[in-house]
């Protein structure tokens, strides 16, 4: 699953209903992962980690940082599907910390 606004739109829905998705990128990646699993008929549960990884394009999964960075996204445009505060101030604290790392000289 490449289509960027079809992985958007599920994220967007799936923190609409669920709260701790909110909170949590592997909740959130899990439920994606069910979604899309379900639609395309793909027993997840019974997939190994190397058959998940290796085959995760063939179909169609999208990878955890498409999902993370789409939650991202959909979170600063959608303020009111934000984690709770104690997640909202770990992941601006990390942020800060991940900018000021990538401004420095290594």
């Amino acid at each position: 699953m490449n289509d960027l606004k079809a992985v958007s739109a599920m994220v967007k829905s799936i923190l609409a209903e669920d709260a701790q998705a909110r909170n949590d990128d592997n909740v959130l990646y899990l439920k994606v992962l069910r979604m899309v699993s379900n639609r395309n008929s793909i027993d997840l549960q019974s997939m190994t980690v190397p058959v998940f990884l290796l085959k995760m394009k063939e179909y169609g999964l999208p990878g955890f940082e498409t999902v993370r960075r789409s939650r991202q996204k959909v979170q600063a445009d959608n303020p009111d599907l934000a984690g709770n505060a104690a997640v909202r101030r770990k992941r601006a604290k990390q942020e800060s910390v991940y900018r000021e790392f990538a401004t420095s000289k290594v």
